[in-house]
């Protein structure tokens, strides 16, 4: 039989075990809980982040639908150099959208303002060719020198209208003239030179024997 000094050591033990088996699994619901908190909750001021799909809806922007004609200009050379009979070409072309791609419209009436950069203006027509080109000769002048000039083209047919501001641009500038090279004579000697020697031969000759 155990003692009673057995017993009270034997109760002790198993509630001395008891205790720490409820420790532990208070500690691990605990630790259980705080994980679950600071998964849960965020910090102040940070929004919640929600993901709504709808199915069947449209996301894209629309494609948008293009326009029934197209014009846009340029000149063949944004810099010519400035003389009195320079002439920059400028290009002007006019299209239409047929099935999705564009098309030249010819026999339209084209017609430029050049704008130039003392405050005047020029106006120029053609009638564009059968792939829509319309060329503008335009004659430089000295107010372009160093400064911008503008053209802006409008293109006007039965089928439609269209207009381009400042479809085109240049600037003349100036080029110093290339200096040419002239070749010079070479200088002559003064005097007549002095033949060297005698032209009369010298020595004896042999008499010719008789028979």
């Amino acid at each position: 039989m155990l003692s009673k000094q057995d017993k009270t050591n034997t109760l002790f033990n198993l509630i001395i075990k008891c205790s720490a088996i409820s420790l532990l699994f208070s500690i691990s619901i605990l630790i259980v809980a705080c994980s679950s908190n600071g998964t849960n909750q965020l910090s102040p001021g940070t929004p919640v982040v929600t993901v709504t799909i709808n199915l069947g809806q449209e996301i894209g922007s629309p494609t948008p639908t293009l326009s029934p004609f197209y014009c846009g200009g340029w000149a063949t050379d944004t810099s010519p150099p400035f003389s009195s009979t320079s002439t920059v070409s400028v290009f002007g072309k006019f299209t239409k959208i047929i099935d999705g791609n564009p098309e030249g419209i010819g026999g339209a009436t084209a017609t430029a303002q050049i704008l130039w950069p003392d405050g005047t203006s020029d106006t120029m027509t053609t009638t564009t060719t059968s792939d829509g080109l319309a060329v503008f000769p335009v004659a430089v002048k000295a107010s372009a020198i160093n400064k911008l000039v503008i053209i802006n083209i409008e293109f006007t047919s039965p089928q439609g209208t269209c207009s381009k501001n400042q479809a085109a641009y240049f600037t003349a500038i100036l080029v110093s003239p290339t200096p040419t090279k002239t070749a010079m004579p070479s200088p002559s000697p003064s005097g007549s030179p002095t033949p060297v020697g005698s032209g009369t031969p010298t020595g004896t000759t042999s008499p010719t024997p008789t028979p």
